[in-house]
């Protein structure tokens, strides 16, 4: 397959303006979902009555606030809060192109931080690469080649689940030592390696840090699944369901006693809300990440409540997706 790549700025793609509102209390409630900054949900913050010429559709999302340049895709119609530009297409997309741009701006969110913050000015002029075709036009076909599956296999089933009541738990702070032993990666350059079998983790905040399959360099370790591994950027934490191999730029924690699964990603969803404490300014090497502590349940003494959070984490709308990968 061959193809034309050419780096493009957004504003020869995009119409760029910002969202029409500062604050929920403008507006009454109603059935329009609002989009802000936030890395969850899509960016939803709820269901307002949105008027019609101040709603969009088809559209990118690109986060101010948070985490800058976080780019989310919207083909239902939604209003947008100032926090977040609205990336409104010059020229017809097809859904899987603006898929594309969002995912090829994810790629680039290491770039910013709460203090190199992604206004619109500068957005206008930041670059994606992209399929061009003979005529100079994005070249959805090959897009589509390259984003193959169709945008409903990104959604997940809905998952009905019964209401649980949870007990309620004591908490203590653990500090991450206690818990895990900490190592850094094995090896900087990808560039050095060539295509192979061991599933590699690196710094990047997508696709739970895996950026692909290469060779083992002959020093490296193989680090066991069921690890949780950190970005030293951003500071996310993500599980690792494989074994793998790690970059220097990535910390492996493993566990020093056993932890049922669950568990272990209780912690990572503890850790993860503390990475804000994070960015390429200021990154998050071992020694720094040593002294983070995590608050977690007990039951008498200093043990660990797992059932407590078993519970938790087995009510969250993904875990059946993430359960069929685990290990029997």
């Amino acid at each position: 397959m061959t193809m034309t790549i050419s780096k493009k700025p957004l504003g020869a793609l995009f119409t760029l303006h910002s969202g029409e509102f500062h604050a929920t209390a403008e507006l009454g409630d109603g059935s329009v979902p609002l989009i802000s900054c936030g890395d969850t949900d899509n960016g939803l913050i709820g269901y307002f009555d949105i008027p019609p010429e101040k709603r969009h559709k088809n559209c990118v999302t690109v986060a101010y606030n948070g985490q800058p340049l976080l780019a989310k895709f919207h083909p239902y119609e939604f209003g947008a809060k100032d926090d977040v530009a609205v990336l409104t297409p010059t020229s017809p997309m097809q859904p899987n192109t603006l898929f594309y741009v969002a995912a090829q701006l994810n790629n680039m969110i290491w770039r910013y931080s709460y203090g190199r913050k992604c206004f619109r000015t500068k957005l206008h002029n930041v670059q994606i690469p992209i399929p061009i075709n003979a005529s100079g036009d994005v070249d959805e076909d090959m897009v589509k080649e390259i984003f193959s599956l169709q945008l409903a296999s990104f959604m997940p089933k809905a998952v009905e689940h019964q209401t649980v009541l949870i007990q309620a738990s004591k908490w203590r702070e653990f500090q991450m030592t206690g818990l895990f032993t900490i190592k850094r990666g094995d090896f900087h350059s990808l560039s050095a390696l060539g295509f192979g079998d061991d599933i590699t983790v690196s710094r990047v905040t997508s696709d739970n840090g895996v950026v692909g399959r290469y060779e083992r360099p002959e020093k490296a370790k193989v680090y066991s699944r069921g690890s949780i591994t950190i970005s030293t950027v951003g500071g996310d934490a993500f599980v690792q369901l494989d074994d793998f191999i790690a970059t220097d730029n990535v910390l492996i924690c493993s566990p020093n006693r056993h932890m049922e699964s669950t568990t272990v990603f209780f912690i990572a969803m503890m850790l993860n809300l503390q990475k804000w404490r994070y960015s390429y300014g200021r990154q998050c090497y071992k020694v720094k990440f040593s002294a983070i502590k995590v608050q977690l349940p007990i039951i008498d003494g200093d043990s660990l409540n797992e059932n407590y959070m078993k519970t938790i984490v087995e009510n969250t709308d993904y875990w059946p997706l993430v359960k069929v990968a685990l290990p029997n």
